[in-house]
């Protein structure tokens, strides 16, 4: 029989300016062997975006003018989305390219909670792209701060027109409002690095070694944000753990904005790696198991006015209680 195949997903963002269009072509240029569609998004009712696209045929880019996608998901992106899912087959990737001003959160959610996507789609990462020129100006910007935070891989891009104490600097600040991302360097959008072959299991084990170091507990990143470690030893019951998360990531969506995870499931060989954006949550399967690996479960919450305390005390007395 047959096996129904997923259409994988790569999110590509990042603010005005910074070579969103300059990347894909970059990724479209290194993927020929690869069957690419595009979903891009643009302000206005005439896209010029399609004629800067190389590469690619026509009929598999999807322009959706005049809005940004991440404010009519249930309409014109979704349909679209569907859509693209009929032709399974003939689409190896699918990227998406948001707006400058996008709000991410709103653009990864329905692949998270919507039942139709996620027997479709499988979301691989998001990649922000970081102006290196002008990164001061415009992570004071909200949108580009929730960018950095919901993104799996961040590229800082025009790295020829800093310094390399700029470049440290800036490569800092990222670290702090995002630990669990890959962090690369290019100049004009060159980002060999990025295979999307691999790109899921790239991300995912890159989250693996970074929380397989010590963390702080607490670490207040701003007056905006806090990231905030949970750790807890032992194999859990991983459905358990899920009716608590699900519940807990839903009615925390305001203050809590991203949780990303590692985690040892009872009678399980492999780590279990959990996500949650805008309340909606995904469970994938990570690396083996090492025999003799010591069962650490982490998990970094990152939003605002965190309450750590009720975190640590409902999760340890739900997992505990009979």
């Amino acid at each position: 029989m047959e096996q129904h195949t997923k259409i994988p997903v790569v999110l590509v963002t990042g603010f005005l300016g910074a070579g969103k269009t300059t990347l894909i072509n970059e990724i479209i240029h290194h993927h020929q062997h690869l069957k690419l569609a595009l979903v891009e998004n643009e302000f206005g009712q005439q896209s010029i975006d399609q004629d800067l696209i190389v590469g690619m045929r026509c009929e598999n880019i999807f322009d959706l003018s005049n809005g940004c996608i991440c404010c009519s998901i249930s309409n014109e992106f979704s349909l679209t989305l569907l859509d693209l899912a009929d032709k399974a087959g003939e689409i190896d990737y699918l990227l998406i390219e948001t707006t400058g001003v996008a709000d991410l959160s709103n653009v990864i959610k329905p692949f998270y909670d919507d039942q139709e996507l996620k027997e479709k789609y499988t979301l691989a990462g998001s990649v922000c792209l970081i102006d290196a020129s002008n990164f001061i100006q415009q992570m004071s910007e909200r949108e580009q701060q929730m960018q950095v935070i919901l993104s799996d891989l961040l590229v800082v891009n025009k790295t020829d027109m800093v310094d390399e104490t700029t470049l440290d600097d800036i490569k800092k600040n990222l670290t702090a409002w995002n630990r669990t991302a890959q962090i690369q360097t290019t100049k004009f959008g060159q980002c060999n690095e990025l295979q999307l072959d691999h790109f899921a299991e790239s991300v995912h084990g890159q989250l693996e070694k970074k929380m397989a170091e010590p963390f702080m507990f607490r670490l207040v990143q701003s007056k905006k944000y806090t990231t905030f470690t949970h750790e807890f030893s032992g194999e859990i019951p991983l459905e358990r753990f899920k009716y608590w998360f699900n519940y807990f990531a839903a009615i925390n969506q305001r203050e809590i904005y991203r949780i990303k995870g590692i985690l040892f499931s009872q009678n399980s060989p492999t780590k279990t790696i959990v996500q949650s954006v805008g309340g909606a949550t995904s469970y994938a399967e990570g690396s083996m198991i090492i025999p003799g690996e010591k069962p650490v479960n982490r998990l970094v919450f990152i939003g605002k006015e965190i309450d750590f305390d009720r975190i640590s005390f409902e999760l340890d007395h739900y997992l505990n209680k009979e």
